[in-house]
């Protein structure tokens, strides 16, 4: 072939060209394993629900849009492809072994190179093909099991960094051989790669692979300065953002120097986690750290156990039946009223006092952008049928995958999409963003919050997490993850359920993790005592005690799903900060966050809450009332299964049947019908408890049952009190006012009738 250029005088020898063969091969490559992995390889069951009927009307009525989105999968595919084979003809163009057989190598080389990259991503989240491994292929579950057990990630990294070492050297051997302008331009190639991999900028890269092809030899002439130029500045890209954020920081300061706010939360975080032991061990060392400094609030308690109501009720100070988001999936006009006039939240008050707020999180924070929560930055995945679809196609791309998770040298910027990914754990890329965060924000006043995902289900730590508190010897479809299947009230054996609750144990030890690089960096960079540090969860999490089965928001029984753990750490130069080390054992709620903080700063306000400023509490240990504290079901997925609750619900419709794609609102999924809205609140089950007792009210179609419970003798609430018990009747009373007062309910026998759905156009006005 004619690309190897000729000698000259001088000895320096032209720039080779790329053979336009390589175009033509990545995409014959990408297009067999797109339409073969998309063929043999796509799911659309989604937490053991069938989603398949759903995505087709979807994409039937707006096919236009899943052609862009699995477009883009495609063009992703296309460039890493590109990419690979351009890198693996470098050594056949050096050694001038560009023979018949070398098209066929170059296959194999590409191919062997995405398997070993393949192998260390097994190896790292293994997890992420737990679908493609226990449900659709599980004839070959033992290859990720050898691979999870017996080798290491680092063994296929080295391996594939000996390739690119090998590639490397080859360019150098040019530059050694005095074939400068040669080795020069392959030199900047590679750079120019690796920049455009780490940025994701696959469009760039495609364009830049088409102008390469294109322009054939004619780039040959190029100056040998150009070259060193272009080195020079790919060089400086690349360590640019690593002074950008701290440049910008530096000029960056408030008129008013307030503490920073961070608030540190996981999803499904029990509060019986924290400093739980194992083999003599607590899996949570950092957690019990910042206890050493904070007050500890023992029996504190969510609103409602779903995480964009718990959010909201957060951030607002009130009761989800008062702002109405009340599920996953609230309509537009109940989402504006968060951050409304009626429903500021803190972030939007914090703002005032000049602040820049953020919020950083993985799939489960995708609640933030869908409201107005009052953040200046969301670094968190969205989510909408659009992403749900690519999300899908993407998982179909076993060999894309390694590229998109960011196990290939970084990377895993292509598809922001992918960051909503429930089974990609790795805490490590959330943490690297709080820092850049904190250095953006320099000495300004700023608040963050960190909301981590690994411990909700399926609960996906990654590697070597996911092996700490697990059975080494359990081989069965629970060995790296478990999603909740909302249809199957089947409980596991007790094998498979101590592995369930060994992956969720190591998922809690992955945030402490996180956890304790937050505070080592906070300390580092001299914020850690200037800051108010808040450590909580939105929800907890059943674990298959008693009859409880696994998960969230579709109960009341039991501790484990609205008690979460409350840690408060105030700035040392503060009269607070001097208070460390205790420990509160009165009963809180969620809502009290909201007053806590507007009181520590000193921010009055009209409005009437339901919680209350927990700076009471300083140096007591107990409430010196009875304190009562209200939380509410969530949503239910599904109208099947032989569950208790099932038995003791107002029946509506699967949550797919509730669903409805919203174009106008960039394809979000939203209960829009107002008899289901209405349906869904009258049949949510609700509790009020105290420090010692717990009433549970049940809306059945043959009536109100209730259930009271003594928290101290009988935790599991497996022995019914009501309606025998003397305290019995106050809590009930008591539930009754409180959902009166604040949803403006009414009463119909012993029915609780929420308020009209619209009545919340009418209150917005």
């Amino acid at each position: 072939m004619g690309g190897f250029g000729i000698m000259t005088p001088m000895g320096q020898i032209q720039a080779p060209y790329f053979p336009r063969q390589i175009g033509t091969y990545a995409f014959g490559y990408s297009v067999f394993f797109y339409l073969f992995f998309l063929i043999f390889n796509t799911s659309f069951t989604i937490m053991g629900v069938d989603v398949g009927d759903f995505l087709k009307q979807y994409l039937g009525a707006f096919f236009g849009v899943y052609l862009i989105t699995t477009t883009k999968v495609f063009l992703v595919s296309f460039f890493v492809h590109l990419s690979l084979f351009s890198i693996a003809y470098i050594p056949f163009k050096i050694f001038g072994t560009e023979t018949e057989r070398y098209r066929i190598l170059l296959f194999f080389a590409v191919f062997g190179f995405e398997i070993l990259v393949l192998f260390q991503s097994f190896v790292l989240y293994p997890q992420i093909y737990g679908e493609f491994f226990f449900f659709r292929y599980p004839g070959f579950a033992g290859l990720l099991y050898f691979l999870t057990d017996h080798t290491n990630s680092f063994i296929f990294q080295i391996l594939y960094t000996l390739v690119l070492v090998i590639v490397f050297g080859s360019i150098f051997y040019s530059l050694y051989r005095k074939k400068i302008k040669e080795g020069l331009f392959l030199l900047l190639h590679l750079l120019l790669l690796g920049f455009l991999h780490n940025h994701g900028s696959y469009l760039i890269g495609i364009i830049y692979f088409v102008l390469l092809l294109w322009q054939n030899k004619n780039y040959q002439n190029v100056h040998l300065k150009t070259y060193i130029g272009g080195i020079i500045f790919i060089l400086f890209l690349f360590v640019f953002p690593l002074f950008f954020d701290g440049l910008t920081g530096f000029f960056r300061s408030g008129s008013v120097k307030n503490p920073p706010l961070i608030i540190l939360s996981a999803d499904s975080l029990r509060y019986d986690k924290v400093g739980q032991k194992i083999n003599g061990e607590s899996i949570t060392p950092n957690i019990d750290k910042l206890l050493s400094d904070g007050i500890f609030y023992h029996d504190h308690h969510t609103t409602i156990p779903r995480t964009f109501p718990s959010w909201a009720d957060l951030l607002t100070g009130k009761y989800s039946m008062s702002h109405k988001i009340r599920d996953m999936f609230p309509a537009l006009e109940e989402q504006k009223r968060i951050g409304s006039n009626e429903f500021p939240t803190i972030f939007q008050i914090l703002k005032t006092l000049g602040y820049q707020n953020y919020a950083i999180g993985s799939f489960a924070a995708d609640i933030f952008p869908r409201a107005n929560f009052g953040f200046d930055g969301v670094f968190a995945p969205n989510f909408n049928a659009k992403i749900m679809t690519l999300q899908r196609t993407a998982e179909s791309q076993i060999l894309l995958l390694p590229f998109l998770t960011g196990t290939v040298f970084g990377g895993g910027m292509y598809l922001s999409e992918i960051d909503g990914l429930s089974t990609w754990g790795d805490g490590s890329r959330l943490v690297d963003r709080f820092k850049k965060v904190c250095r953006f924000s320099g000495d300004s006043n700023f608040s963050i919050t960190y909301f981590s995902s690994v411990i909700h289900f399926p609960y996906s730590p990654a590697y070597p997490h996911y092996k700490r508190y697990t059975n080494k010897d359990y081989y069965g479809k629970y060995k790296y993850l478990k999603f909740v299947d909302p249809t199957d009230s089947k409980s596991p054996t007790e094998s498979e359920i101590s592995q369930i609750r060994g992956l969720f144990d190591s998922a809690v030890f992955a945030f402490d993790e996180e956890v304790g690089e937050i505070l080592s960096y906070l300390k580092d960079k001299d914020l850690y005592d200037k800051s108010i540090i808040i450590l909580t969860a939105d929800h907890g999490e059943a674990l298959y005690e008693d009859v409880h089965g696994q998960g969230h928001g579709e109960h009341l029984r039991g501790e484990a799903v609205t008690r979460v753990p409350l840690i408060i750490k105030f700035p040392k130069d503060s009269n607070l900060g001097l208070v460390t080390n205790t420990h509160f054992y009165g009963i809180t709620s969620s809502v009290d966050i909201y007053p806590t903080i507007l009181d520590y700063l000193k921010m009055p306000t009209k409005q009437e809450l339901p919680g209350i400023s927990l700076l009471n509490t300083i140096g007591k240990t107990d409430w010196d009332f009875d304190r009562l504290v209200y939380a509410e079901t969530g949503i239910w997925f599904s109208d099947m299964g032989d569950h208790f609750f099932q038995k003791q619900r107002i029946p509506y419709p699967n949550i797919l049947n509730l669903h409805q794609v919203v174009p106008e609102e960039d394809y979000q999924i939203m209960i829009t019908d107002p008899i289901y809205r209405e349906t869904i609140a009258f049949a949510k089950h609700r509790s009020i408890q105290s420090k010692n007792f717990k009433l549970i009210y049940i809306p059945t179609r043959e009536g109100v049952k209730f259930e009271f419970y003594d928290r101290i003798k009988d935790p599991l609430n497996k022995n019914n009190l009501y309606p025998n018990h003397y305290f019995a009747k106050k809590l009930k009373d008591s539930l009754y006012e409180t959902v009166v007062r604040w949803e403006e309910a009414n009463v119909a026998g012993e029915y609780l009738i929420p308020s009209p759905i619209s009545n919340i156009n009418e209150n917005s006005q």
